[in-house]
């Protein structure tokens, strides 16, 4: 017996981890007739907390994570499915995913990548995927690494991480930040007082 889904939600990032993930959630969207796709990208509320809310940056961030999702959405439509929508949001990326989208668009199967934060970032904060599990009101699929077939290429991510280095955008307005002591640590921006 196979489990029935109506509204799919699915994690991107811009990684061949979370492109593969994207890959499986059409697949069961399209097994599941008339199924409604959700594709969601969060922009992480460390990035507005650590002295990087400047409008460019916040704007540079948000365009690109847009345009990330868009890429997705037109690649769901061209694989046949028509009820698409791209969602970005800004948050707790493990809350907004299992808790606001889930119970906003009462979403019954949540699709994402194992892979996420490491080392003393993840023991603070946890992962994503761990978090999804934990609190999400419905069924999650956890797409692991080792599931991705070798011969994979992630065209979608691997043109957003060609197009869009972050480290450009963090770059970019730095220098007039430079007499704040903001310093680039794992490719977020910290201020130091």
């Amino acid at each position: 017996m196979e489990n029935k889904y109506s509204k799919i939600l699915v994690a991107v990032d811009g990684s061949k981890q979370a492109e593969w993930a994207f890959k499986n959630a059409v697949a069961i969207a399209q097994r599941n007739e008339d199924a409604e796709l959700y594709i969601a990208s969060v922009i992480d509320a460390t990035i507005a907390t650590s002295g990087l809310s400047d409008p460019y940056i916040f704007n540079s961030f948000y365009k690109r994570t847009k345009e990330l999702v868009d890429s997705y959405v037109e690649s769901a439509k061209a694989d046949g499915l028509t009820k698409v929508t791209g969602i970005v949001e800004q948050g707790i990326p493990k809350i907004v995913l299992s808790e606001d989208i889930v119970d906003e668009k009462e979403i019954d199967l949540v699709v994402c990548g194992s892979s996420g934060l490491t080392g003393f970032k993840r023991m603070l904060m946890g992962s994503v995927s761990e978090g999804i599990v934990r609190y999400a009101k419905c069924d999650v699929i956890i797409i692991k690494q080792r599931s991705i077939p070798e011969d994979f290429e992630a065209t979608i991510a691997k043109k957003f991480q060609e197009d869009q280095d972050i480290n450009k955008i963090i770059l970019i307005p730095l220098d007039k930040y430079l007499s704040k002591g903001i310093f680039l640590f794992e490719k977020q921006a910290t201020i130091l007082e």
